[in-house]
């Protein structure tokens, strides 16, 4: 049950972001600009982890994939006292989720490590116990979203707080 409710939120809360994310023009636009190299190719969500780390977090190893229906790669963690899933959207920058503010009812720019970073609440998940901090990275970003379970849930701001110290073991692990 507790894996339904976390895919139902992440569902829910990216699938009001990406609505209407393909592009304008329906095709290559004359005079664009060259894509900068797609440097999150090579990360794999299940693997940002060592196993030490996962033991700290209190979540078991391995993870499993979590296809989200929007093709982005995702790996789901479950613990006890808390779940969290690694979200690698290689495509979703700053301006990407900027774009999308008006979905989040918590949105705040921030700094993880030396990357710029995100914490967003969507509007569907206040008040549940979800929270995710981006990482960006090139011109994507890895989201580390986390679930606390309702025996250890204490507010939004506590689950951020979470979110942020994941997001903090991952960022040096990333791709400069």
């Amino acid at each position: 049950m507790r894996k339904t409710r976390i895919g139902a939120v992440l569902l829910a809360g990216f699938a009001v972001t990406v609505g209407g994310c393909g592009s304008a023009g329906g095709g290559a636009q004359q005079g664009a600009p060259e894509s900068a190299p797609n440097v999150l190719a090579s990360v794999d969500p299940c693997q940002v982890f060592g196993e030490q780390d996962l033991r700290a977090l209190g979540v078991s190893a391995p993870g499993e994939p979590l296809d989200q229906g929007i093709g982005e790669k995702a790996c789901e963690f479950s613990g006890d006292a808390l779940d969290l899933s690694v979200v690698k959207g290689e495509q979703s920058s700053l301006a990407y989720w900027e774009s999308r503010r008006s979905n989040m009812a918590v949105f705040e720019t921030n700094k993880v490590g030396q990357r710029d970073g995100a914490k967003m609440v969507s509007t569907a998940s206040v008040g549940n116990g979800v929270c995710s901090q981006a990482v960006f990275v090139g011109q994507g970003s890895v989201s580390i979203q986390v679930t606390t379970s309702s025996a250890s849930y204490q507010n939004d701001d506590a689950t951020c707080a979470k979110a942020m110290e994941i997001a903090q073991v991952v960022e040096p692990k990333l791709p400069k």
